[in-house]
C-alpha cells in the first residue's frame, strides 16, 4: 500500500537520507559522450509537434530498449512509460515532454496558399521567412512562408515586415491552386519549422523544439543509466516521455493519474537570463547556460525532495542552481502536483535561451547535469524517505 503524499517535508530529517552513490554517477563539469550527442541530434531533427509525437516516442522507447533490454510501452494517448521494477513500495516517476510547438492546417485557399494555426505558444512574427515542414499521411510536404519584397514597401511599412497574425502569413507550398495543394496535404496535418540541430562553439548547441526533446531526453538517460547501474536502486523507476503539453499538460496529467507516482520528477528546459537582450536575471534569477541543472523551489515543490537534490549536488559536485518558483508553472510538474490528491514533486530544468523559437540554445554541460544529479538523487530515496511533515 502507497504511503500518504503530502507535499511537504522536513528539511532536516530529509538531509540526512542520503545514500552512497557509486563513482560513475558522479557529476562533474562534462559533457554528454559523442554517442549521446548523436542520438540527441537524431530526436532533435525528427518533428514531434504537439499531437504528432509519435516517431520521437519511437526513438527513445527503442533506446530504451536497446540499452538496458526493458520494453517500453505507448499507451492510447501516446505517452511513452518504462518501468524498472525492484519491488519496492515507493515509486518515482521520471518525466519530460516529448512534443514541440508547431503549426497545423487549418486552411486552404483557390490558389493554393495554406493558412496555419499554432501549436502551443508559437511567436507568431518569427513564422515570416521562415521554411515550414508539413507532415502528411503520405511523407513530408515542403513550404516556406514568405515576405513581400523590400522595393516595393513604403519606408514604414519596412518596420512592422513580420505580422502578428498567422492569417497574413500564409505557408507557400508551391501549389497553383487548391486542388493541387489539397492533394499534397489535408486539413489537420501538423507542421515546424524546418531547423534542425546545430553545434555551435564549445558545449553549446542550437535547434528547433529543445523545448522539451533535450529535457524528456535527460529523464530517458537518467533512467537507463539507473536501470544498468552497479548499485541497484531502491525505489521503482517509471521514465513517462509524455504528449501534448504545450496545450495544456495533458500526456503529464493522464501518465501521473495512470502511473501514481510516490514522488514525481519533472524535467523541462527553463529559462536562462543570461542572454543578450532586457533584464531578465531580475525577473527569473540568475540562471545561467554551462553552469549546471536549474533545481526550482517554491511553494509547489517539495521542501524534503529539494533540500535531498541540493544536498546530492553538493556532496557529489554536481554543477546545479537555484530557481525561485513564486506560484504554479505552466510545466508538467504542476500536473504532477495535483493529480489523484498531490504527488510531492521536484522540478529540474535545462537552462534555455530563446524559447520558443527555431534557434534554441542550450549547453550540453547542462544536460550531463541534470542526467547525474537525477540518477544520483534517485539512488539515495528509499521507502524510508519522509515525505510527511511533523505531525501534531
Amino acid at each position: 500500500m502507497k504511503k500518504t503524499l503530502i507535499v511537504a517535508g522536513v528539511v532536516a530529517a530529509c538531509m540526512v537520507q542520503l545514500q552512497a552513490v557509486p563513482a560513475a554517477l558522479k557529476g562533474n563539469d562534462k559533457m554528454i559522450s559523442e554517442e549521446q550527442k548523436a542520438f540527441l541530434k537524431k530526436l532533435i531533427d525528427t518533428p514531434t509537434p504537439t499531437g504528432s509525437e509519435a516517431a520521437g516516442a519511437l526513438l527513445l522507447g527503442r533506446r530504451i530498449r536497446e540499452k538496458t533490454g526493458i520494453a517500453p510501452t505507448i499507451d492510447v494517448h501516446g505517452n511513452l512509460h518504462a518501468v524498472y521494477d525492484v519491488g519496492a513500495k515507493t515509486t518515482v516517476m521520471l518525466e519530460g515532454h516529448g512534443d514541440e510547438i508547431g503549426y497545423i492546417v487549418q486552411y486552404i485557399d483557390k490558389n493554393g496558399y495554406v493558412y496555419l494555426q499554432n501549436l502551443g505558444g508559437v511567436v507568431v512574427p518569427l513564422t515570416a521567412a521562415e521554411r515550414l515542414v508539413i507532415l502528411t499521411k503520405n511523407g513530408p510536404v515542403k513550404g516556406v512562408v514568405g515576405t513581400r519584397p523590400p522595393h516595393l514597401m513604403k519606408s514604414d511599412e519596412k518596420k512592422s515586415v513580420a505580422a502578428d497574425d498567422l492569417r497574413l502569413l500564409p505557408c507557400d507550398i508551391g501549389a497553383s491552386s487548391k486542388e493541387e495543394a489539397e492533394a499534397l496535404i489535408s486539413i489537420g496535418d501538423s507542421a515546424v519549422v524546418e531547423s534542425g540541430f546545430r553545434p555551435l562553439a564549445g558545449a553549446r548547441v542550437s535547434g528547433r523544439g529543445f523545448d522539451d526533446r533535450i529535457g524528456t531526453f535527460a529523464m530517458c538517460e537518467a533512467f537507463i543509466r539507473l536501470a544498468t547501474s552497479a548499485e541497484k536502486p531502491k525505489v521503482n523507476v517509471h521514465y513517462v516521455s509524455s504528449v501534448c503539453e504545450e496545450i495544456g499538460l495533458v500526456g503529464g496529467r493522464l501518465a501521473s493519474y495512470s502511473v501514481h507516482p510516490t514522488i514525481g520528477i519533472s524535467c523541462d528546459v527553463g529559462h536562462a537570463s543570461d542572454g543578450p537582450v532586457g533584464d531578465d536575471v531580475k525577473s527569473i534569477g540568475d540562471v545561467r547556460l554551462g553552469k549546471g541543472a536549474s533545481l526550482s523551489t517554491g511553494p509547489i515543490y517539495h521542501k524534503g525532495l529539494v533540500a535531498h537534490f541540493r544536498k546530492t549536488a553538493e556532496e557529489r559536485k554536481i554543477p546545479m542552481q537555484l530557481h525561485a518558483v513564486p506560484k504554479g508553472a505552466g510545466n508538467n510538474g504542476w500536473a504532477l502536483k495535483l493529480e489523484r490528491g498531490g504527488v510531492p514533486v521536484v522540478q529540474i530544468a535545462i537552462p534555455l535561451r530563446y524559447m520558443h523559437s527555431p534557434v534554441e540554445v542550450a549547453d550540453l554541460r547542462d544536460v550531463e547535469s541534470v542526467i547525474s544529479l537525477t540518477a544520483a538523487a534517485v539512488l539515495g530515496l528509499d521507502d524510508d524517505f519522509p515525505l510527511l511533515p511533523e505531525q501534531p
